[in-house]
């Protein structure tokens, strides 16, 4: 049975394209939208492949690895931290700083979301278990 042409254009789909696009989202830290003209397409190829879906999950992951490394860059580039003015001081760069501050935070949040697991915040359970903890034990001590 053959599949009747709906019109428009063919997929270029294959599965050495989709391993190349997803190495290069492993290896870099920029988005789609920096790293390739066809965005559409792959928004589709992740609806239409799951293949492709669990390469692209997999990338992304991967990906984390290489904004944690650009996170220890930022924090220790301290080369634009001072500037000298017009009136030849040295001062500090605050736009610089924050600057960096904001891309340090982004890649943070993004790694966070990628990976929870490994990189999410974990306080908000073990402050609840210490509540119930100190609650228990006042309890305890109210009773005795």
């Amino acid at each position: 049975m053959t599949q009747s042409n709906r019109g428009g254009r063919p997929t270029l789909y294959t599965k050495e394209l989709a391993e190349e696009i997803c190495d290069t989202i492993a290896c870099n830290s920029d988005g789609i939208k920096k790293l390739c003209d066809a965005r559409d397409t792959i928004y589709t190829w992740l609806m239409k492949y799951s293949e492709f879906s669990e390469l692209y999950a997999k990338a992304k992951i991967i990906q984390t690895t290489v904004l944690v490394d650009e996170i220890l860059e930022i924090a220790d580039n301290t080369s634009q931290d001072h500037i000298v003015n017009d009136e030849g001081k040295v001062i500090s760069n605050s736009e610089w700083i924050n600057r960096s501050r904001l891309r340090i935070d982004t890649r943070k949040w993004l790694a966070s979301k990628l990976v929870p697991k490994v990189y999410g915040d974990r306080i908000q359970n073990e402050t609840t278990l210490t509540l119930h903890e100190k609650a228990i034990k006042e309890l305890r001590e109210f009773d005795e």
